[in-house]
């Protein structure tokens, strides 16, 4: 079977090394330029070179010349791990079919970011769905599904490997299913769906009126390999990597959210609904926070200070 890749992740990279490793045969790999790339982004131009196959930027995947050039590599299937939905020209260019996947358990969890709002609503484990993908949002036909886990003490690089290890065992057995031909796929239970929507820098921008354990959560859903959560402080936005709970004495019950209770170089700890938490900053925390008493909820400091942070929030 003759395949193409389309995809921007090291999850889509798994996929296509599965197809490798089962003898198909990997005609290209597609992606975006590197400008058009979502964060944790993988390089597909250098594992095209290593594995001699065709390599493509298609920045608009339903463009005349992107369909062109999906034709023209005559493939049986698509396999498609892409942030934009594909029209039916595109859906057509493949002869047997394309194969789409998504980070949750359809028809649940569709949508966008699911491995982030699987992270911060606190899901500790999930389904890779691989499905047959028409024009709807993640409502094809189910091929196969795999588990995979989601360890609460670990960042979202963790998780991310899980579903990588969890893509590449559901590709090795899809393509033993598909030499038989291919699958009549089981109809997703449309009374079941829910779809998840596109996050924004506000829904990783920490504030201490939360409760302690959904800090964490939220920090964990953007730390690195991602940029990192968002702490507002006056005017500075500083990027939070990891987060913890740490148990106090009696005296934090009497502490107002936000309160700083101690302070380091690279780190702070505040009190938060429920208790303190201690921050972790990617870089060294800025000289002023070593004067201030308390972290304002972030809607004070963006009333104040509105253009200098919303143009460090957008980058």
């Amino acid at each position: 079977m003759r395949f193409v890749v389309l995809g921007t992740s090291r999850f889509a990279l798994e996929c296509a090394r599965a197809i490798v490793d089962s003898g198909e045969t990997l005609v290209a790999l597609g992606s975006m330029s590197q400008a058009a790339r979502p964060h944790n982004s993988a390089d597909f131009g250098s594992y095209a070179r290593v594995w001699e196959v065709v390599y493509q930027e298609l920045d608009e995947i339903n463009s005349p010349d992107s369909v062109e050039w999906l034709r023209r590599q005559a493939a049986d299937y698509l396999f498609v791990s892409w942030p934009k939905i594909l029209k039916r020209e595109a859906l057509q260019s493949a002869r047997l079919g394309v194969i789409g996947t998504h980070p949750a358990e359809v028809p649940r969890h569709r949508g966008r970011h699911s491995l982030h709002w699987l992270i911060v609503l606190g899901f500790e484990q999930s389904k890779v769905s691989f499905f047959e993908m028409d024009e709807g949002i993640d409502t094809g036909k189910l091929l196969l599904s795999v588990p995979y886990r989601l360890d609460p003490a670990q960042p979202i690089g963790a998780a991310a490997d899980a579903l990588e290890g969890a893509g590449y065992r559901g590709m090795r057995e899809l393509c033993q299913k598909l030499k038989a031909g291919p699958l009549p796929g089981i109809a997703q239970a449309e009374e079941r769906a829910n779809y998840w929507r596109k996050r924004t820098p506000h829904d990783v921008t920490l504030d201490f009126r939360m409760s302690a354990e959904a800090i964490v959560r939220t920090v964990r859903s953007f730390a690195p390999p991602y940029p990192g959560a968002n702490l507002l402080v006056e005017k500075q936005l500083i990027k939070i990597g990891r987060a913890e709970i740490i148990a106090g004495g009696p005296e934090v019950a009497d502490m107002e959210h936000g309160k700083i209770a101690a302070i380091g170089p690279n780190w702070l700890r505040v009190k938060a609904d429920g208790g303190l938490v201690q921050l972790e900053s990617l870089a060294a925390l800025p000289a002023r926070i070593a004067e201030l008493q308390y972290i304002h909820p972030p809607t004070k400091y963006l009333l104040e200070w509105p253009s200098e942070l919303a143009e460090q929030l957008q980058r």
